[in-house]
Formats: C-alpha cells, sequence, structure tokens
C-alpha cells in the first residue's frame, strides 16, 4: 500500500469511527421497527405484514440523504424492497452490497432483554434486538462505509448498488434479491452482509453450501394400545393386528443418523470445519388419524429433514444417495418392505462457491485486514458459511458475491439476538475499503 493510499485508508475509517454513534443510532431504528417476514410458517400475516417495507421506507431517507437515486417497489403487497444506485464517475468496476430487511418471528417476549424483542437498545457495548445480527447492522454498515467515503472528499469510479431485501428467510430471493436482478440492478460483483462468525467474527466467506428440505413419511395400521403386546411379543399377532407408525418412523431417523455419522467423515471441504454436513431431523408428528391420544396404535408419521450438504456435490446426487439409503433400510424391515417410506422434496436452497482467488474475494479479504481483522497466526480470514443466503442467488445470475458482516450465526435466530457495535463499525471499515478497491476513486 502506498503512503497515498494509506493515508486514504486511514482518514476514511477516522471518518467511519466518528460515524459511530449515527452507526448505531441507524441500527437501533432499524430493530424497533418490528420486520417479520409474514410467510413464516406459524406467523399471522396480517398482524405483520408491512413491517419490512415500513424499513426500507427509513432506509430510502438515509440513501436519498447520500445522494442516492432510490428505487422503492413492491412484488408483493406491503413487502418494499429498496434500492439505492450511486453511480460513479466512471471507468471503476460496480459493486453490489446486498442485504435482507425480514427476520424470523420472535418467540415469547418476557424472555427478551428488556421484555422486548424490538428493543434496539444498546447495553455493554451490545445492541439488542430481533434483526440486530441478521441483519441489520451489516445493512446499516454498508450504508455508512458509502456515506463515510462521500464525507472524505472521494467519488467512486464505479457504481455503488445498496440492496434492502424482502424474504430471504423463506428463500422468497424471487420477491427480493432476485427481483432486484430482473430490475436491472446487476453489477460486476456482490457483497452480502450476513453475519459470518463462527468460527471468527467478519470472516470472508467465498462459499455457501447447499440446504434440502425433505419430508419422510411412514405408515402403520391402527388399533387399541391395549393390544400392544401382540405388535412386539414374540409369538405374536404382529403386523396383522397393528403397526406403530412412529416406530418404523424412528427406523428410518436412525438409519439416517448412521449416515450422517459416515457423512462427518467423507463429506467436506476445505473451507468448512470437520462434520459440518448434517442430516437434521428438525420436526416430527405422528399418531392415530384424527385424534391425537395414546390410547390407539400410530397410523402416520413425518419426518421433516433440513439437509445440509457440501458446495462440491449436486442436488440430484444428495437426492439419489438420501434416497438409496432409506430404500436398503425399509428392505430389512418386513413392514417396510412392504410399505415403503414416501419422501417428499420441498426445497433446495442451492450452495454458491467463488475461488479464494477470484478479484472480489481477494479484495474483500485484504479490506477485512486493513480493517484489522485478525485470526490466530495472521493466517487466510477465508471461511465457508455455516448457513444459506442470498448470495446463491446473486451468484446463479452471474455476479460473483462473497459474504462478510457483523455478527454472529449463534445469535442470529435466539432469543436476545445481539451484535456487538465494535464489529459493526469494523465491518463498516472493511465495505469502505472493499469498495475504495474495488470501484476505484477520484477526489472531488
Amino acid at each position: 500500500m502506498s503512503s497515498v493510499e494509506q493515508n486514504i485508508k486511514d482518514k476514511v475509517f477516522s471518518i467511519v469511527d466518528d460515524l459511530e454513534e449515527p452507526l448505531a443510532d441507524l441500527c437501533s431504528r432499524l430493530v424497533r421497527i418490528p420486520s417479520i417476514n409474514p410467510n413464516y410458517p406459524g406467523v399471522n400475516r396480517n398482524e405483520v405484514v408491512g413491517g419490512e417495507a415500513a424499513c426500507n421506507e427509513h432506509l430510502a431517507q438515509e440513501y436519498r440523504r447520500l445522494g442516492c437515486k432510490v428505487d422503492l417497489w413492491e412484488e408483493e403487497p406491503g413487502r418494499a424492497n429498496v434500492v439505492g444506485f450511486l453511480a460513479g464517475s466512471g471507468g471503476g468496476r460496480s459493486l453490489i452490497f446486498n442485504g435482507h430487511i425480514d427476520t424470523v418471528p420472535v418467540g415469547n417476549h418476557a424472555d427478551w432483554k428488556f421484555q422486548d424483542p424490538f428493543s434496539g437498545a444498546i447495553d455493554n457495548g451490545r445492541l439488542y434486538g430481533r434483526g440486530a445480527c441478521d441483519m441489520k447492522a451489516g445493512i446499516a454498515a454498508q450504508y455508512i462505509a458509502a456515506f463515510a467515503i462521500k464525507e472524505c472528499g472521494l467519488k467512486l469510479r464505479g457504481d455503488i448498488i445498496l440492496e434492502s431485501v424482502v424474504g430471504e428467510e423463506t428463500m422468497d430471493h424471487e420477491l427480493g434479491t432476485s427481483a432486484c436482478i430482473r430490475r436491472g440492478y446487476r453489477a460486476d460483483a456482490a457483497c452480502v452482509s450476513e453475519p459470518t462468525a463462527p468460527p471468527l467474527p467478519l470472516a470472508v466467506v467465498p462459499v455457501t453450501p447447499g440446504l434440502l428440505w425433505m419430508t419422510l413419511k411412514c405408515t402403520g395400521r391402527a388399533t387399541h394400545s391395549s393390544v400392544r403386546d401382540e405388535l412386539i411379543r414374540a409369538g405374536g399377532l404382529g403386523s396383522g393386528v397393528g403397526v406403530n407408525a412412529i416406530e418404523k418412523g424412528i427406523i428410518i431417523l436412525q438409519s439416517l443418523q448412521k449416515l450422517e455419522e459416515h457423512w462427518g467423515q467423507c463429506k467436506s471441504h476445505l473451507l468448512f470445519k470437520p462434520g459440518h454436513f448434517t442430516i437434521h431431523p428438525g420436526v416430527i408428528r405422528g399418531g392415530p388419524h384424527g385424534v391425537l391420544i395414546p390410547f390407539v396404535i400410530s397410523e402416520f408419521c413425518e419426518i421433516e429433514y433440513a439437509i445440509w450438504y457440501p458446495p462440491q456435490e449436486s442436488e440430484e446426487a444428495i437426492k439419489q444417495e438420501i434416497e438409496e439409503w432409506i430404500h436398503r433400510t425399509a428392505q430389512l424391515d418386513p413392514w417396510l418392505e412392504k410399505h415403503p417410506p414416501t419422501i417428499e422434496w420441498k426445497l433446495n436452497w442451492p450452495a454458491a462457491e467463488i475461488s479464494t482467488e477470484h478479484p472480489v474475494a481477494q479484495c474483500c479479504h485484504q479490506a477485512a485486514q486493513a480493517a484489522g481483522v485478525q485470526v490466530e497466526g495472521n493466517g487466510s480470514l477465508f471461511r465457508g458459511f455455516a448457513a444459506v443466503c442470498d448470495a446463491a442467488f446473486l451468484d446463479t445470475a452471474g455476479i460473483p458475491t462473497v459474504v462478510c458482516g457483523p455478527g454472529s450465526l449463534l445469535v442470529a435466530h435466539a432469543i436476545n439476538e445481539y451484535v456487538t457495535l465494535e464489529e459493526v463499525v469494523r465491518s463498516a471499515k472493511v465495505y469502505a475499503w472493499m469498495a475504495l478497491s474495488w470501484c476505484g476513486y477520484d477526489r472531488n
């Protein structure tokens, strides 16, 4: 880095430090506007719809203050996206800063610090509230980064596109990020500000896993529970009398746990910690049809799975592996052999991956180092993203994307979600230096 670049970096970072209070205030204001995704299962849509739009209308005012051309529109009633387009002087590469404004539900209000999931309160350097970490702080930091560049008297050569979108939490990308792409908002690269810890704060993420949602269904045969001995004891009448569907489901569940253990040894990726790829049974339902009481042998069992798979493997290959494993397991049980489980694939959230050598990955990594993001031994900041995000849809559209943002997924959907202000400020420095390095700049 030349002495001129060093001076510019120091000046921009100093301005970001000076903007800590406005940055914290913007984060708090956004958290205090509830923006629960109305398509989230179990949510009363009429009670929450409009919150995303209210947040993005608030951001639109900030984008106008920055000098952006603002585009605020709805793909679905009450759910507005906002884009702030900051035109460059020309001759530089363009960059999208992307984040989602929708959040997951809050659970029991009384369990939250301050008894308020939308407090936006700051306590001991932490900003609390639903969406603080995932991911309103990242959106605010991206805006402040652009604001700091302007305050420094610099003009970016490439365009900056600030995006705050709806629908990410339920993979409604067609309403949000993909809608932005269809509307013409494309760039030479993108940075998504999802929280990228663990394993380290502000990790630089060029790769995300794939996620499949599978529903497994087993059937049984109902009878009075008092004759259970006929089903399980030697010499009993067996399946001619009844079959407990829940127990058949558990046979498959336990077998898939064995496959998951195998995955822990055989499925790996250099940027993910060992054993990250899993087969998670998240929901189980079962019982007799009509009335859920324990006095009738269960007729049905349904298990909902979240299957996290490596980015280098295809959706089709993972599905085939799971289906074949379940089929082989069913062949070992007389009932399941004749009444095999059914499998429904409900969703595939595709993986995303660019090389760590890609220019935008290197640019983000260098910006993170310049901002003081550290790892033991001064090693690489590159890591895999534990979860999924809209980077997949930007990448699919031909926009190479890296993920880097404040906060930890360990608290992202939890009670007392929070983000540290120190990390938010540092992330704004990362975005500012990334934009300057990627887009190029001139002095006004």
